[in-house]
């Protein structure tokens, strides 16, 4: 009769301790975790810039006429423009090179020539500036002058740069280009009038401009 106490007791026992381990397996399911992924939030950047554009050489500032509009200066280009459609703003650098067209005579100056000379010269400068609208006529500002603290002169040999020249504005919250978006660039400058060598059709220059632009800041 005690064995058969003893016996149950023990069960008891037995059956106590195989009862506690659902309840434990029961308290770890309680628990709960979550994996929390990071992206990085990149800004969209699309900037157009054209591809190509003219310069011409017109020492004796007869009427060149470009889409329709009619001038006379020594050095004109066609109209070209830098446009901003990204979400943020975006700062300006660029960098202009030249060198003379192959089978041309003449050369580079480093500095205006105003017309005079004997020498079969062009100088010819890139500028670039901020405007509110995408009107390449009346509401461009070009200033009226070279200024070395503004403007690039393209001569052989290495590449002129000028750093944040300017920042160009984030699009609207509508996606429209803003205003302070747009950056119309041309170049310009003057020839000697009448070298002791004439001017021809092999004469003529080629430029390129790279642009580099960084963004910053929303706020």
């Amino acid at each position: 009769m005690k064995r058969k106490r003893l016996l149950c007791a023990v069960l008891a026992l037995v059956l106590l301790f195989s009862a506690q381990l659902p309840a434990a397996a029961s308290n770890k399911g309680n628990q709960r975790s979550i994996i929390i992924t990071a992206r990085c939030r990149l800004p969209v950047i699309r900037v157009t810039v054209p591809s190509y554009a003219s310069v011409y050489i017109n020492p004796l500032k007869l009427p060149v006429y470009i889409d329709g509009e009619s001038d006379t200066d020594q050095i004109i280009s066609t109209p070209s423009m830098v446009i901003n459609y990204s979400e943020v703003p975006l700062v300006v650098d660029v960098e202009v090179s030249g060198s003379v067209k192959e089978g041309s005579n003449m050369t580079l100056a480093s500095s205006p020539t105003n017309g005079a000379g004997s020498d079969k010269r062009a100088f010819v400068y890139f500028e670039i500036v901020q405007a509110e609208t995408d009107d390449l006529t009346d509401d461009v500002e070009w200033a009226p002058a070279y200024d070395a603290a503004k403007h690039l002169a393209v001569i052989p040999g290495a590449p002129k740069t000028m750093k944040q020249i300017f920042t160009l504005s984030a699009r609207t919250l509508d996606g429209e280009v803003a205003e302070g978006g747009y950056a119309p660039f041309r170049l310009s400058g003057d020839a000697v009038k009448t070298p002791a060598n004439a001017w021809n059709s092999k004469d003529g220059v080629n430029v390129t401009v790279a642009f580099t632009f960084t963004p910053i800041s929303y706020s």
